[in-house]
């Protein structure tokens, strides 16, 4: 640090000293659904009491609008979403933002409203789970996955139409991507006033996820968890049933005697083994995304042999504490992870240009077994 005095004047300099890089939040969730009252703009509630202050309770839907929807392919059903974001609270959720979907006439409401929903999300920073709890229709479901795809900062979760056998599920599984799970049967629930209700289980999924973060980590996996606040499976699930699911990515709530209802399963809807498992696909973003935003720093600093030494030593500090934590395996670091930060992950071109690119692999599985990804930033010789 250097002082410099000049009458009147007093300088003091600091030197530059990137800050060590800190893993980002997992558990934002953002669910879109038809409510009675509230903002129509993604609107954060921390608690169910939170939710029927803004957006009321019951959906008013005649009985004739109720059937169109549930025998519609495209359809769902969107009424009982409040009850989904009590089971999201229910069972560990916290911070969800809810997109409120508007239609004066609910006879005029289609799936392309759900769809805009979805993509106003994207005025909301840092949403790590999407759901659209009851909706089964393909045009909402891709649009959720497109999203999380496009941006690779969020995972959807996903509900099937209520009434499945197993079969009938097995039929319905049509998505290929490591950015969405599917989950089976649907539940039934206390209703808000009296009886009972059946409905999706997405959202109390999505808490259970949140859970398992927050008391374990975003490397574990989302399953062998009771599902609270709910009275029963709307179907039974076998062994035997488990085993053709499990083949399709389709992951089962199942009943254990003196155990409960618990999550049975932790796929993606991915046929690469690389990602099959939904803990390993959240890992790698949030590795991804902490170490983007922990290195952005760079923008200030010229491209050069310093700074990519610098970087390196940032990452490896980075993922070391998370090898440490137990997220990585192997026995020695270099079982765990590598980062690379040099003139072979730069071409003269990209140095000339101020684009730092590294390239870090970890093993999320087995040691030396590394899943790879590139992390690009700009630095201070960047040309437009």
């Amino acid at each position: 640090m250097a002082e410099i005095s000049f009458p009147g004047v007093y300088v003091e300099e600091i030197p530059f000293k990137a800050k060590p890089i800190e893993g980002v939040p997992t558990s934002t969730t953002a669910m879109v659904g038809v409510t009675a009252l509230g903002p129509d703009y993604p609107f954060r509630v921390t608690g169910f009491d939170g939710f029927i202050r803004e957006f009321g309770t019951v959906v008013a839907a005649s009985p004739a609008l109720r059937d169109k929807w549930t025998v519609d392919e495209e359809g769902g059903q969107w009424w009982h979403f409040p009850l989904a974001v009590k089971g999201f609270f229910e069972n560990g959720g916290r911070g969800l933002y809810i997109k409120r979907i508007c239609r004066e006439d609910l006879n005029d409401l289609t799936s392309d409203d759900f769809v805009a929903a979805i993509e106003s999300l994207n005025e909301v920073g840092g949403v790590d789970l999407c759901l659209a709890p009851g909706i089964w229709s393909s045009k909402v479901q891709d649009a959720l996955i497109k999203r999380c795809e496009t941006r690779r900062d969020c995972f959807a979760i996903l509900d099937p139409p209520n009434n499945l056998d197993i079969t009938g599920i097995l039929n319905f599984r049509r998505l290929n991507t490591s950015f969405a799970a599917l989950y089976y049967p649907w539940i039934e629930v206390p209703g808000l006033d009296k009886g009972s209700v059946e409905i999706g289980p997405s959202a109390h999924v999505a808490g259970i996820y949140v859970r398992v973060d927050e008391e374990r980590g975003v490397h574990k996996a989302p399953a062998n968890k009771v599902v609270n606040g709910i009275t029963r499976l709307s179907q039974d699930v076998t062994g035997r049933d488990q085993e053709l699911l499990n083949r399709e990515g389709i992951n089962a709530l199942r009943f254990f005697p003196g155990r409960g209802n618990l999550v049975w399963g932790a796929r993606t809807l991915s046929p690469d083994p690389e990602w099959k498992y939904v803990n390993i696909r959240r890992h790698l973003t949030y590795l991804e995304r902490s170490i983007d935003k922990g290195t952005r720093w760079v923008v200030f600093e010229p491209n050069d042999e310093a700074l990519w030494a610098k970087v390196r030593q940032k990452i490896t500090d980075f993922l070391t504490g998370v090898w440490r934590a137990g997220a990585l395996q192997g026995v020695k670091i270099d079982e765990a992870f590598f980062v690379k930060c040099d003139r072979t992950t730069m071409t003269q071109d990209d140095i000339d240009q101020g684009r730092l690119v590294c390239v870090v692999g970890v093993a999320p599985l087995k040691p030396a077994e590394y899943v790879i990804f590139r992390i690009g930033q700009g630095t201070a010789d960047l040309k437009d």
